[in-house]
Order: C-alpha cells, then sequence, then structure tokens
C-alpha cells in the first residue's frame, strides 16, 4: 500500500515538472500569424545615437568603399521583399517539428 502512495506521489512531481516545463515552452511560442520581432515599448527619452549610426559602420568595415552600393542593393531587395508581402499577405508558415 505505501509503495502504490509512493509511485503516486512520484507521478504527481513528474506531472508538476511536465507541466512548468508545458507553461515555459509556451511562453516562448509564437503564434504563426504574429511577427517575430519583438516590438518595444515607447519612451520619451531621445535616441543615444544617430538612427543608422551603427549600421553605416559596420557595412564601411565589412564592404570597405563599396559598402554604399552594397547598402543600397540591400535597401532595394528589401523594399522588394516588404511590397509583395503587403500586396499578397502570405501567411506564416507553421513551425512543426516534423519526424522523418
Amino acid at each position: 500500500r505505501s509503495s502504490d502512495l509512493a509511485q503516486t506521489e512520484r507521478h504527481r512531481e513528474e506531472l508538476r515538472k511536465q507541466q512548468k516545463l508545458d507553461d515555459e515552452r509556451h511562453e516562448m511560442y509564437v503564434e504563426a500569424d504574429h511577427d517575430l520581432h519583438c516590438t518595444k515599448g515607447r519612451t520619451v527619452l531621445p535616441p543615444v545615437e544617430r538612427p543608422g549610426e551603427r549600421r553605416v559602420a559596420e557595412m564601411k568595415k565589412l564592404y570597405g568603399e563599396d559598402a554604399a552600393k552594397i547598402q543600397g542593393m540591400e535597401t532595394a531587395m528589401q523594399l522588394n521583399f516588404d511590397r509583395n508581402c503587403d500586396k499578397k499577405q502570405p501567411k506564416y508558415w507553421p513551425l512543426i517539428a516534423l519526424k522523418l
């Protein structure tokens, strides 16, 4: 009889652990129709640095004198992608683990 009670208590503890893991996974879960990027809260403080300043410095470090040309091509591709997303309104593909 006491072994049954001990086993029941072990099962309850395993269920609690599993529930805790499930809750943690659920917090990280992103709905398929939501954006993956986190939005930051608004603030009244002015920006610490000029917008894009860090990006320009990284591009110059990576591409040297061709940085402006590369950045222009990236911008054109991103604008084209954004325009097509706005026009066609694609659905996000669900993240489903496949067992092959």
